[in-house]
């Protein structure tokens, strides 16, 4: 017999996995208001935060395993500028973006710090 693999959703803040029933099978709460996005990776997921209501120095971004289990919290360059999107992974990279526009590189293995890339410049 073969059964529909469970889904993931962000159900009232927080990151869960359903069974094919609909029921909760495992819940991530949000480590402060609420889980804005999520990229599954290769058995993990990139998790995005709103930032609001988080300590201040810790990122906005994090990596769960299968389980829900924090596996690393990103090594985040500007602690006034959050990860607004997760645009890609491309290998063993992860590519994001801040709310200024910057293009953020992450190991997504260890979350380490990769490099910065400055939005490019509108010519006219």
């Amino acid at each position: 017999m073969i059964t529909a693999p469970d889904s993931i959703a962000i159900i009232d803040g927080a990151l869960c996995r359903l069974t094919r029933f609909g029921d909760q099978a495992v819940r991530h709460n949000p480590l402060a208001l609420s889980v804005a996005e999520f990229r599954q990776g290769p058995m993990c997921f990139y998790v995005r935060e709103h930032p609001f209501g988080l300590l201040p120095g810790l990122p906005n971004l994090y990596c769960l395993d299968g389980a829900f289990r924090l596996q690393w919290m990103a090594e985040w360059p500007h602690a006034t500028d959050p990860c607004a999107r997760i645009l890609d992974q491309q290998g063993d990279t992860l590519v994001l973006e801040s709310t200024r526009g910057l293009v953020i590189r992450l190991n997504a293995h260890t979350g380490a710090l990769i490099d910065v890339q400055e939005p490019m410049a509108a010519t006219g």
